[in-house]
């Protein structure tokens, strides 16, 4: 769980990067201010494309490796069901099934604040974020959703000898 928390704070990191360069080419190209992107719907759906986009690439670069520097400062180490380094099958589909279940739960939270008929969706969702967690407590390998669907599993890495 630490490492996960860990990732957050990395990935947030990254996203805020891409958005600025996003933010930062939207008005060289258009000379509109900033503001002007929550009006055009196109605008929005290239900007979470955008963002998704880097957050794949962050993720596969790392995941081909083995690890991410969450994984690596926990000493784990991602491999393929049978011990390989992972191909982009199943980073592909790892990234797929993690983003829809950990995705769509704080934008929701944000919406119910102001809809109370929305609260249900985002308890809904909330479950669903929970599930690749809950899951691992039921598997006999203790795989999370998201690595059994991808045919991966993490391990522990030997220490590190920096000699």
């Amino acid at each position: 769980m630490f490492a996960f928390l860990y990732e957050l704070l990395l990935l947030i990191a990254v996203v805020l990067l891409a958005e600025g360069l996003f933010q930062g080419v939207f008005q060289l190209i258009t000379k509109l201010p900033v503001t002007a992107m929550s009006d055009d719907l196109i605008v929005r759906a290239l900007n979470f494309v955008w963002i998704m986009g880097v957050a794949f690439a962050y993720f596969a670069w790392c995941w081909r490796g083995g690890q991410t520097l969450a994984m690596r400062t926990w000493r784990i180490c991602l491999v393929k069901a049978d011990g390989q380094p992972l191909g982009w099958r199943e980073v592909a589909l790892r990234f797929a099934v993690g983003g829809v279940c950990m995705l769509p739960c704080a934008p929701f939270w944000v919406l119910a604040r102001h809809h109370a008929d929305l609260r249900i969706v985002a308890w809904l969702l909330t479950a669903l974020f929970f599930l690749p967690f809950l899951w691992a407590l039921f598997d006999r390998e203790r795989r999370f959703l998201h690595d059994r669907l991808a045919g991966t599993q993490l391990l522990i890495a030997p220490p590190r000898s920096d000699v």
